[in-house]
């Protein structure tokens, strides 16, 4: 017998109403019908649409249709089947004719795709028709005879009709443009994300010392049969803050009371390019801020104490300096902030080692800064690479020629952007200046490199610092802050707003550290999950009158800085006439797939050749 089963219809002449045989199965009609654009890619479904569904080609073939009431309380209306024999002919052809790859979904992804009536006593699909060119659906539904009940009432709790309801249920879902399971897993991946937020954020406060890190060994009191009643709540008390469960309150006007984890060292990168001309690199900018610098100093309001021992550095890119930014963002590179220290000029030839050297002792600091050991050596100390949308800047400092990935001594890479979704709880990122305003931070002359790289250490400890204050209240608030949110929305997005604070729920667990680093993987691309490369290096594109982005913290009144390297007009059509520049180092092949990614990641990232089969 084939898999699929026998003919549908017991005689060649079947009358309206007609049982099917019960070795049969069968396929939702809509289900079918939605098959290329659920399961396949755009382009693959549009070939497959063409050659088989639209334009009538799909009621063409002829189909012999079957009804079955699902005996569910959400509809009445009957639910229209086509033999699987039949969509199988259909998957012959288009593997025929596109060479595709098609098959039956599994019962796993989508349960309700290829339906059987085995069980003994539950109903079974009945001859309705032929859908072709003559008779259209809604003429075959108008022939649909009146519902009348088949199963008595008191037999639709057993548990054969529960596993028959349950089958109509799945394949109700399957005639959906998303099934159950493409939900589910979405949903799993949005949770994971979240999580991976929220870890990325407790470990960026173990590493500032106002989060502990998690005792190892430690067993829950509450499984202890031992434990008399009184002591159980010291225990308890001691294994929720074992656990990071329930902590203390951070009070800023003292020194942290924990351990700074690894006695690190933040360093902060940001890399600013031409908007034009295949992205040139004009500007860089690099951070430090030294943990060992923070011993016995109190963070002060937000952290402004610690913000004043961050160590800054701006370069200026010699060959790129005539490129001026001002379409999409208005560039600053003559406005790094004297506070911050005074820009440097580097060439594309020095720039690799240049780097380099901002990340060993003394770091962003003075040459002469540097900590010696008990040998009158500098101590090789553990590194946190910290950015507001990190990749972008690791694949510029690439295309640069210098892979911040291969050093042995960096642990991680935190983003700013993903530390203010995680205290906020929003799924989309935020820029710069949004987060410095939420923060009460002044933000001059963003789109400097050296600026935006100071910041982004100041937005690093006023997130970190603010999401510890409020981790309490948050968790206390959850239900009310859900329905006062759904109040304001349809139901639609009420539901949205749930399932959101579900996975946030779900995601940002209680208690724990964080867990280990996540390292950056070497000589490699992140993957697509960890981030989309932007097409642009457009952090914040809101404009004025004029056409202009002006800087959302603001941007202070100053005359121009001379230009270091006159260019003349002249001088600078001549270079746009000229290739555009793409580095002066040997290009590998991952070099060349970062700058691919770069270029096309307004639309997701770079699309690789191939065709997704129906699984």
């Amino acid at each position: 017998m084939s898999p699929l089963g026998t003919t549908s219809s017991p005689s060649s002449n079947p009358y309206i109403g007609q049982e099917a045989l019960k070795d049969a199965k069968f396929c939702p009609l809509a289900a079918v019908k939605r098959f290329p654009y659920k399961f396949f890619h755009h382009v693959d479904s549009e070939k497959m649409s063409k050659a088989f569904f639209a334009d009538g080609k799909f009621r063409m073939r002829g189909w012999t249709l079957y009804y079955i009431h699902t005996l569910l309380d959400t509809s009445n209306k009957p639910l229209i089947l086509v033999p699987a024999t039949e969509v199988q002919a259909l998957f012959d052809d288009i593997k025929k004719d596109l060479r595709f790859l098609v098959y039956f979904p599994s019962a796993e992804k989508d349960p309700g795709f290829l339906l059987s009536f085995t069980e003994e006593g539950i109903p079974l699909p009945r001859y309705l028709g032929r859908l072709d060119q003559e008779h259209g659906l809604d003429d075959m539904e108008a022939q649909l005879p009146p519902f009348t009940p088949e199963i008595p009432t008191h037999r639709l709790d057993d548990r054969s009709f529960a596993a028959f309801r349950k089958k109509m249920e799945d394949a109700v879902q399957a005639t959906k443009q998303k099934s159950k399971f493409q939900k589910d897993r979405k949903k799993k991946e949005r949770i994971g994300l979240k999580q991976g937020w929220c870890e990325e954020m407790k470990r960026a406060q173990c590493y500032l010392g106002i989060r502990p890190r998690m005792a190892p060994g430690m067993k829950d009191p509450v499984c202890d049969p031992s434990i008399s009643p009184r002591e159980l709540e010291r225990a308890l008390r001691k294994y929720n803050f074992s656990q990071c469960i329930e902590l203390p309150d951070v009070d800023l006007s003292e020194p942290v009371p924990f351990d700074f984890y690894n006695d690190v060292v933040f360093i902060s990168v940001d890399v600013e390019a031409y908007e034009k001309m295949n992205r040139p690199i004009t500007e860089i900018g690099i951070s430090s801020l030294d943990t060992h610098d923070l011993l016995g100093l109190s963070p002060g309001e937000m952290g402004k104490a610690w913000m004043k021992k961050i160590r800054s550095r701006h370069f200026r890119i010699k060959e790129t300096a005539h490129l001026h930014n001002s379409e999409y963002v208005v560039g600053c590179a003559d406005r790094f902030e004297p506070e911050f220290g005074q820009s440097e000029w580097v060439s594309f030839k020095e720039a690799p080692q240049i780097i380099a050297s901002c990340f060993r002792p003394p770091y962003s600091g003075p040459v002469d800064d540097g900590k010696p050991g008990e040998d009158g050596s500098v101590s090789k100390r553990q590194l946190i690479l910290v950015g507001h949308d990190i990749n972008m800047d690791i694949s510029y400092l690439r295309k640069l020629g210098y892979d911040v990935a291969n050093l042995s001594n960096l642990l991680e890479a935190l983003d700013t952007a993903n530390l203010y979704r995680a205290w906020k709880h929003e799924q989309n990122p935020s820029k710069l200046g949004s987060i410095l305003v939420d923060l009460e931070l002044t933000g001059w002359n963003l789109h400097n490199a050296g600026n935006d790289a100071a910041y982004t250490l100041q937005a690093l400890i006023g997130i970190a610092i603010s999401a510890r204050k409020s981790e309490a209240a948050r968790m206390k608030n959850t239900q009310p802050r859900i329905a006062g949110r759904a109040e304001a929305l349809e139901h639609e997005a009420r539901e949205r707003a749930k399932e959101e604070a579900d996975e946030w729920a779900a995601a940002d667990q209680e208690g724990g550290d964080g867990g280990g680093p996540r390292h950056l993987k070497r000589f490699g691309w992140p993957t697509p999950e960890q981030a989309a490369i932007p097409a642009t290096n457009v952090k914040y594109l809101q404009k004025d009158s004029k056409g202009s982005a002006p800087n959302l913290s603001g941007t202070r009144p100053r005359e121009a800085a001379p230009a270091a390297i006159p260019v003349s007009k002249q001088e600078e059509e001549n270079e746009a006439k000229k290739k555009p520049f793409m580095g002066t180092f040997s290009q590998s092949i991952s070099d060349k797939l970062a700058m691919l990614e770069m270029e096309d990641g307004e639309k997701g990232g770079v699309k690789l050749p191939g065709r997704f089969a129906a699984p």
